[in-house]
């Protein structure tokens, strides 16, 4: 299980909370910021059934928030809260596999390994073992597209108009065309929105994982 008291800050400017998230506007600039999971403010799931964190999120319409990319704690069994009109995918980062329960059947969350979701079925997981971090990556269909990846070796991230990465485990250090010398501890990451340039992403150490969430829109607002 990922050690969140043992994370580190990336940069002077992770996020703090939920005030250093971008303001609910329809700005297209471009936007770099850093975050650090263990500063990331703690809320209840939508049905109180839970603990969530919000890592990053799309800017809010009149029909609410078009994508979330937030990081969840399953301490036992419990029932996920319902978004009709999302598409979900759900990352465990911790060993293990944790057993999804819906009207439709059964999935499988296993370490490192993306699963998908309708946010409009009743989704349950039974007893946990032990308290497990989850990456929960949520869309609304009708407006944007969420693709989810986890990685071991260097990679190369192509420009989308919103990218999150997150270092699981080991440290990883990046670099593109304006950005040098920047590194990511483990549960500490970068969300880069409307940038245009690629990023080059390398592995420190044994283990690493790290997972990319490219997240486009489907059309313009």
């Amino acid at each position: 299980m990922p050690d969140l008291s043992r994370a580190k800050r990336a940069s002077p400017e992770s996020a703090d909370d939920k005030s250093s998230l971008p303001p609910s506007s329809r700005a297209s600039q471009s936007a770099l910021r850093f975050f650090n999971c263990v500063t990331l403010a703690p809320e209840p799931w939508a049905n109180g059934g839970g603990v969530t964190r919000t890592i990053a999120r799309g800017a809010e319409y009149d029909d609410g928030v078009p994508w979330r990319v937030s990081l969840a704690t399953l301490s036992g069994a419990a029932k996920f809260s319902q978004f009709p009109g999302f598409d979900r995918t759900l990352v465990l980062l911790d060993d293990g596999a944790v057993g999804l329960h819906s009207q439709d059947g059964q999935l499988v969350a296993r370490s490192g390994q993306p699963v998908q979701f309708s946010g409009d079925l009743h989704v349950w997981v039974t007893l946990v073992p032990r308290p497990v971090q989850v990456l929960n990556v949520m869309t609304r269909r009708e407006k944007c597209r969420a693709v989810v990846s986890a990685h071991t070796h260097s990679l190369r991230v192509t420009p989308a108009a919103n990218q999150v990465l997150l270092s699981v485990d080991s440290q990883w250090t990046l670099s593109s065309s304006l950005l040098r010398h920047v590194s990511l501890a483990p549960m500490n990451g970068l969300w880069l929105e409307r940038r245009p340039e690629a990023l080059d992403l390398s592995p420190l150490g044994p283990g690493a994982r790290l997972l990319s969430i490219a997240i486009e829109p489907l059309f313009d607002h």
